[in-house]
């Protein structure tokens, strides 16, 4: 699994489940070859006959059995949701840190964090390719770990009063340590992942993709939504919470250690100069430095809707246990889309939903400005009534662009699949997925980084004497949060900036149509490397 945010928009429900949704449409990962392999379809068309009679793709299969693999699929499950957990907790963070008066560039250093997902091509031949024979190639890699997680966790639980107050953050540090546990989420992945397909029946390896969504979605559901609604409450603390998670880590690595896996064969395996030989290879295809431009762009127009909308909501006082229950009502939906837009995007040509739908989804992403201007006064006093139906219309905008949002990041996943080269599943597969999250990383961090920049500065909340209310214009974020004001950013620059967003995805399309036709025609060979002996 890949994943392209730690969500902070309305995000926690469409950033996020790029998380969730990857793991739907992907299958296949595995070794790489050093030696050439002939294929007979190497003139075979990207789309065939078959296929778009049957609107399906041919790597469908058909329920079986689960005989002999409900152990295997629960420990799947346990790691997957276990991933999820850290992902959640940063989402909450940034929530927090919001409400603690961070400015948009705090966060977008705290975005950092979840950049080694979008950096892991660059040592996943490591973990394929190191590991004690005697404790197994995934093993020797999961069990430490799940340790190193877990250990990481409760120091950040005893020290995360000091990281996160009042009187200022310290979110360097909080950037830090979250990038340094996304960093030991994404070797796990890799572990895991490549775990899946000999701890599986070759009949049930398909659920693998399906374990990886769910258990994210109930893991990241939990320790973002759940946290988030119970600390509301004042049920349960963040430094109780991530001790909690600690020890469930750090007792999930007996499990994995308990569980048998099988001896890699001798020669399976390669070396890793050879594995990054091929990788290099890979990249340098002509197909797929077309694909990855493409991929680094597409996120552009965007990306003010679904990066800086929920900070907007939070600066205007809408409750962050609301908004973490409307990503609550969103979870059915994040689970069911995949399921629901397979139809169209599992076809041989997924890329053909993404330009038909493109120009809807810029349009839906004008309600970010709406939902924004229109949040009720007052929303978050003590005493005052719930709006439900702002909250209603909130949830409506959300429904229809995360949507469209997962059609499109579903087709290209879909496509992923179809293109890559079954004999380098495992560093094709993760090389696209990392220039897509790469693509999504760059663009929310720098967005974050520009609104900061040219968005005006006020301190609000101050009572007394006008003089000093009349100051606060001018105040900086220290002074203001010392006299117990709210330092927030203007609204223009993101107004603007969302208002944008069907032009630029407009000359986006211009540009890009021609090339995702040419990148769904022709024959597979453009998409294999040649490998001679």
């Amino acid at each position: 699994m890949t994943i392209e945010n730690s969500a902070t928009s309305v995000a926690s429900p469409i950033r996020s489940r790029r998380a969730f949704v990857m793991a739907v449409t992907r299958s296949r990962t595995g070794r790489i070859p050093t030696r050439r392999i002939t294929h007979d379809d190497d003139r075979a068309p990207l789309s065939h006959d078959g296929d778009q009679k049957r609107g399906v793709s041919s790597s469908s299969t058909s329920s079986s059995s689960l005989k002999g693999d409900r152990g295997s699929i629960a420990l799947l499950l346990l790691l997957y949701t276990l991933q999820g957990v850290p992902m959640g907790l940063s989402a909450s963070v940034s929530f927090i840190l919001q409400e603690k008066g961070a400015t948009y560039a705090e966060q977008g250093i705290f975005s950092l964090a979840s950049w080694p997902f979008s950096l892991k091509i660059l040592w996943a031949p490591l973990v394929d390719a190191l590991y004690v024979r005697s404790i197994g190639q995934r093993r020797t890699w999961l069990i430490p770990l799940q340790c190193v997680v877990g250990a990481t966790l409760l120091w950040t639980a005893e020290n995360v009063g000091a990281l996160i107050s009042d009187e200022g953050s310290d979110v360097r540090t909080l950037a830090g340590v979250f990038f340094w546990i996304y960093a030991l989420l994404a070797s796990q992945d890799i572990a895991v992942d490549g775990w899946a397909l000999t701890m599986l029946s070759r009949e049930n390896v398909g659920l693998a993709s399906t374990c990886n969504s769910v258990g994210q979605t109930a893991g990241f559901f939990v320790s973002f939504t759940g946290f988030l609604v119970l600390n509301s409450y004042g049920s349960v603390g963040l430094k109780g919470f991530i001790t909690f998670w600690g020890f469930v880590f750090l007792s999930s690595a007996v499990f994995v250690f308990l569980k048998k896996e099988k001896p890699v064969k001798p020669g399976a395996v390669e070396g890793v100069a050879d594995s990054y030989r091929q990788a290099v290879s890979i990249a340098r295809l002509p197909a797929v430095l077309k694909l990855c431009g493409v991929l680094v762009t597409r996120a552009i127009a965007f990306s003010a809707a679904e990066t800086i909308t929920t900070l907007k909501l939070l600066e205007r006082g809408v409750p962050k246990q609301h908004m973490a229950s409307i990503s609550a009502m969103m979870t059915p939906v994040s689970l069911c889309l995949p399921l629901i837009v397979a139809r169209w995007t599992g076809g041989p040509r997924p890329l053909d939903v993404v330009v038909k739908t493109w120009m809807f989804r810029a349009v839906a992403a004008l309600g970010a400005s709406a939902v924004v201007l229109f949040v009720p006064a007052g929303v978050g006093d003590a005493n005052a009534a719930i709006p439900w139906a702002y909250y209603a219309c909130v949830f409506a905008w959300t429904s229809v662009y995360a949507g469209l949002n997962t059609i499109h990041f579903v087709s290209f996943m879909s496509f992923y699949s179809r293109v890559s080269d079954a004999d380098m599943g495992g560093t094709y597969m993760t090389l696209l997925n990392t220039v897509s999250n790469l693509g999504y990383k760059w663009v929310e961090t720098s967005t974050m980084f520009i609104i900061d920049a040219v968005s005006e500065k006020r301190c609000e909340g101050l009572r007394g004497k006008a003089a000093a209310v009349a100051a606060a214009a001018a105040m900086d974020k220290a002074t203001c949060l010392a006299k117990g004001g709210r330092f927030v950013s203007g609204d223009r620059a993101f107004h603007l900036a969302v208002l944008a967003t069907p032009f630029i995805a407009y000359a986006w399309l211009k540009l890009a149509r021609a090339h995702i036709n040419s990148l769904q025609s022709g024959s597979m060979g453009k998409w294999k490397v040649r490998v001679r002996n």
